[in-house]
């Protein structure tokens, strides 16, 4: 169930970068493809005939990700399942950075080979004229921190998760400030066209922040909510949290479709004389690299989001960090995640029962044992709260039919070890081949 899960969650993934990409070969900003192009050059026969052919790789390019990924979900077995699935991640983003580089590569050939590279064409740095915007109140987001931090005066035990979602939508509020950057709007000399760009993508920008601090502060109410309310209840909490997270995806992908939209119609007799042409700044179409630029983040070219600036420390630390992550952090984990089946070690020693499985130990000293017995079936209805949900293993809290509960163990197979602790806690431990029953009687002697 769980691969299921995953695999349905991002399946739509190499469909959403097709649908993107295909937009790359309409010209807004005077771009295609991450190449600038005079506006003669739109009406090239060679130009409109490579831009078919990347429309065509990305849709033949999109369908083989799809059937690999519904092939992988389909034959994923229990003691393999999230490697095969963290690979497939990095492949979709390979394959499509591979894909844009080459079309942008054979583009900027044909550019060369016509002379729409002459130096009169190009221009070093321009000066954005201002363009007033109303701009979203910091109250927005202090609001929406407040509103995320409200449950941990109720729900003790994840506080931290409370606080958390709180200080990533105070958070937005930086992000919204700090990690944009007007320069990248100019595309020739018409001042009013770059304050219009300006003004639209900022707007865009703008509420895509607060979207995410509020949307912060949902994760945060339905989290509560789902550990308030009966194990059924919170299930429903917990799958409406999920289409929220989908619906502010569909939202956001609106918004950038929305600001290429108005691109495209601004600029589209651009490109007659004099126009910025900044190709030789970006790698292979997509990374910035300009050491005569100060700064670390800027605008991407066209749409509503930004990027680093390759040539400056804190680009290439954020770049490194990025890469480590995907080609690295997520395949180690994909291996972890498929070790961790099966049962914790159960032993009674040094008078407490102690359940020992991947990184955190459960001591239960047995003189604060209320009373413990075996049970053939686990709770036909539990939400997890926190910690790990496989199909071979759980461990955290869950809210359950019997109440909130820690778990640490395989539920496959039984039997298990139902505790109750002389505060009232609840623990349900064992499984697989844990021994539970000979350290149940173990306890009792």
């Amino acid at each position: 169930m769980n691969a299921l899960i995953m695999w349905g969650l991002t399946i739509w993934v190499p469909i959403l970068l097709c649908v993107l990409n295909i937009n790359e070969a309409k010209f807004k900003k005077n771009l295609a493809v991450g190449v600038t192009f005079p506006l003669k050059g739109r009406a090239d026969p060679e130009v409109l005939g490579l831009l078919r052919g990347f429309k065509r790789e990305q849709i033949v390019l999109c369908l083989a990700l799809v059937a690999l990924g519904v092939l992988c979900g389909a034959l994923s077995w229990p003691e393999i399942q999230f490697l095969p699935y963290f690979l497939w991640i990095d492949l979709v983003i390979v394959a499509q950075f591979v894909s844009y580089a080459r079309w942008n590569g054979k583009l900027k050939a044909v550019k060369r080979a016509k002379g729409w590279t002459i130096p009169n064409l190009r221009v070093a740095s321009v000066t954005v004229p201002a363009a007033p915007a109303k701009r979203p109140s910091l109250w927005w987001f202090i609001a929406a921190a407040v509103v995320a931090a409200v449950p941990a005066a109720f729900d003790r035990d994840l506080w931290f998760a409370y606080l958390l979602d709180a200080g990533v939508a105070l958070g937005c509020w930086f992000g919204s400030r700090y990690l944009y950057r007007n320069r990248a709007e100019a595309v020739d000399e018409n001042d009013a066209v770059t304050q219009a760009l300006t003004r639209v993508r900022r707007r865009a920008w703008d509420r895509v922040w607060v979207l995410c601090a509020w949307t912060m502060a949902a994760v945060s109410a339905g989290i509560w909510l789902s550990t308030a309310l009966p194990a059924t209840g919170g299930g429903a909490v917990m799958l409406a949290t999920v289409v929220l997270a989908l619906a502010v995806c569909a939202v956001a992908v609106a918004l950038e479709f929305r600001v290429r939209r108005v691109q495209e119609k601004l600029t589209a007799s651009s490109g007659e004389g004099f126009y910025v042409d900044e190709d030789d700044k970006w790698i292979w179409g997509q990374l910035y690299y300009d050491p005569n630029d100060s700064r670390t983040v800027v605008n991407n070219r066209t749409g509503v989001n930004s990027t680093v600036n390759l040539a400056r420390p804190g680009g290439k630390a954020i770049l490194a960090f990025s890469l480590a992550l995907l080609f690295i952090a997520m395949p180690v984990m994909g291996v972890c995640f498929d070790s961790m089946g099966g049962g914790p070690d159960l032993v009674v020693e040094d008078g407490a029962l102690v359940a020992a499985s991947w990184g955190k130990d459960y001591v239960l000293p047995l003189e604060e044992i209320a009373s413990a017995e075996i049970v053939d079936a686990l709770p036909k209805n539990g939400v997890r709260i926190m910690g790990i949900g496989l199909d071979s293993f759980l461990k955290g809290q869950f809210d359950t039919d019997w109440g909130r509960a820690t778990l640490c163990l395989d539920p496959r197979t039984g039997p298990w070890l139902k505790v109750t602790m002389t505060d009232g806690t609840l623990y349900l431990l064992g499984g697989g081949e844990s021994g539970a029953e000979a350290i149940f009687a173990q306890m009792e002697d």
